[in-house]
């Protein structure tokens, strides 16, 4: 069975509007474990680093730019790096956790039908004009303190009060008609935010982009290696209990229509835990995180052709979380990705 290690950059658990990094990316690598500790001790040698781990700080040195395209070179049709702009992340959540519940009792699934990725993207790509910067910006952030599940452990048990005052703003002052129907969605789902108020912690926290970014990355490993049954080694991370690695693994492995189009189900066979330090394998994700951060930071600088973001395409995670026209799925759109256009050649529904 396959190992594919994997590691993220940009994490910041489930701090979404007051983030330091506007992308989370998870990147992974199918290498067996000789050939990984191969390729990192020949990148330590070629950047002359004394660390016994590669971090992504080294490889990014402009300085070694020569090394890390070389690296990435030999890691071709064996790597996948997943974009997530956060603020968007937040959107679809804000989507899902209330509109979603709502619309069941429609006898409408937002998820398959792609009412909820449209939604979404709407509000991502126009609301901060319809409502203004800072209103939209603080709408997103009452609703991030009331859902995200560290603030349970606290005192003082977080209300739904703000959140719903921050809805009736952005609803009395939107300029869009298109993002005034959506926040009317919000105002009367805003029943099923009442499931967050003062609940305890829950093991299974709803703003941490990793547990959906690793069942989403598996679905693109088996756009990558098919049928092939795999196991997932991620570095230790106190938020990948046992709970959540069995959740993850279950989303996975659930058969997916979106819209009509078929999704990959991967054969994923579980996820353990390895210290970085004494693992090559994750090393190299953690290098391509790096990596990813680097090329999402320059997409959003309006760059979309420097040598790394080419060497690194068809590396890309197909399924880019980010709105419609950004500059991280402007990114991802900007060149074929072939191993996407074979797998659908194979699989039109």
């Amino acid at each position: 069975m396959l190992v594919i290690a994997c590691d993220e950059s940009g994490s910041e658990g489930e701090e979404l509007t007051a983030s330091q990094h506007p992308v989370f990316v998870h990147a992974s690598v199918n290498l067996p474990a000789d050939e990984a500790t191969g390729l990192r001790d020949w990148m330590r040698g070629a950047t002359r680093t004394q660390a016994s781990e590669m971090k992504s700080k080294t490889a990014l040195r402009p300085g070694n730019r020569q090394v890390l395209l070389e690296m990435i070179e030999r890691l071709a049709g064996a790597a996948n790096i997943t974009l997530v702009d956060k603020s968007y992340f937040l959107t679809s959540k804000l989507i899902e956790t209330l509109i979603g519940p709502h619309a069941l009792q429609w006898d409408t699934d937002i998820g398959t039908s792609g009412y909820g990725r449209a939604w979404a993207d709407h509000l991502n790509r126009h609301a901060p004009t319809a409502l203004g910067v800072a209103r939209w910006d603080a709408f997103l952030s009452t609703y991030n303190a009331l859902v995200r599940s560290y603030q349970r452990e606290g005192t003082t048990p977080p209300s739904v009060l703000p959140f719903f005052a921050a809805l009736e703003d952005a609803h009395e002052n939107c300029s869009d008609e298109d993002t005034r129907y959506i926040l009317s969605l919000l105002q009367q789902s805003q029943m099923f935010a009442y499931e967050y108020q003062g609940r305890s912690e829950v093991e299974l926290r709803e703003l941490d982009p990793l547990m959906p970014t690793m069942s989403g990355a598996a679905r693109t490993w088996a756009m990558r290696i098919g049928d092939t049954p795999f196991a997932f080694l991620a570095d230790t991370y106190s938020g990948l209990t046992p709970t959540v690695r069995r959740f993850i693994v279950e989303a996975a492995r659930t058969p997916l229509f979106v819209a009509g189009n078929v999704v990959p189900t991967p054969d994923l066979r579980g996820i353990s835990l390895a210290d970085s330090r004494t693992d090559a394998r994750i090393q190299l994700a953690d290098i391509l995180a790096g990596v990813g951060r680097e090329v999402a930071r320059l997409a959003m600088a309006d760059s979309f052709d420097d040598e790394l973001q080419v060497a690194v395409h068809e590396m890309l995670d197909i399924n880019v979380m980010a709105s419609s026209g950004s500059p991280l799925d402007v990114l991802v759109d900007r060149r074929p990705l072939h191993y996407y256009d074979d797998w659908r050649a194979t699989h039109r529904s």
